[in-house]
């Protein structure tokens, strides 16, 4: 690409680009220096993704550990319990997760305004990881990590 291309892509209000670099905006550069960069890959939460609000509001930066992809077992506390990497159908579930026998439940946090949880077949289900966050926007008023609108 060369910087006509470019200048083209972020011009455009509706580009994915532009999108992704106003919400890495928030994110302080000095961060970016700490980060493990061998461990894995970033992932970043749609700004519609309300799975594991107030825990992980829409923006936060994740790092998926690749090396971790079976769903451990157990009783855990809110902020204890692993949080996963999910493809399932071509949409990617950032979530808690339970395996009982061939369904994998999609757990959301509990105060979230997502359904509590989605069952889904295992052998459908990609686990692409074990997510550690790195960094959440503040929740302002107005902002997509603020509180979502109440349920009808």
């Amino acid at each position: 690409m060369d910087r006509r291309e470019l200048t083209t892509v972020l011009q455009d209000p509706a580009s994915s680009m532009r999108r992704l670099l106003s919400v890495w905006s928030d994110v302080p550069v000095l961060l970016m220096l700490d980060i493990d960069w061998d461990r894995g890959p970033l992932v970043l939460i749609g700004l519609s993704d309300r799975m594991m609000w107030p825990l992980l509001p829409p923006g936060s930066l994740l790092q998926l550990d690749p090396k971790v992809r079976t769903i451990a077992g157990g009783s855990w506390s809110e902020f204890e319990r692993p949080i996963y990497l999910i493809e399932y159908r071509s949409r990617f579930y950032c979530c808690h997760a339970q395996k009982r026998g061939e369904t994998l439940r999609l757990i959301s946090h509990a105060e979230s305004p997502a359904p509590p949880s989605i069952s889904i077949p295992f052998k459908e289900a990609k686990v692409r990881g074990q997510l550690t966050p790195i960094f959440r926007p503040l929740a302002t008023r107005g902002s997509a990590a603020g509180r979502p609108g109440r349920r009808k």
